[in-house]
């Protein structure tokens, strides 16, 4: 049993994955960027924000599974967003 990691395969395509929801979320982002937000919806873009920094920083520090986890929380946040 693995507590953590992986194999080299499995990392890469975590990275890949965690690369295309950030792209996929600032996608997002600029579809609402001219909207004008209420406070809840803007406590959300902060939030949405706060979840990339922090992905980004794991990543940076080896810990791809918790950096693909934000990812993916920034981009379930920002799906919620561009909703009609």
């Amino acid at each position: 049993m693995q507590l953590k990691g992986g194999t080299a395969e499995e990392e890469s395509h975590q990275r890949s994955t965690t690369d295309q929801l950030a792209t996929a979320t600032e996608a997002n982002l600029k579809k609402i960027e001219g909207r004008q937000l209420n406070p809840s919806q803007q406590d959300m873009v902060s939030q949405i924000k706060q979840f990339m920094e922090q992905s980004k920083a794991a990543v940076a520090a080896g810990d791809s599974e918790r950096g693909h986890n934000l990812a993916l929380k920034a981009h379930l946040l920002s799906d919620e967003l561009v909703k009609p």
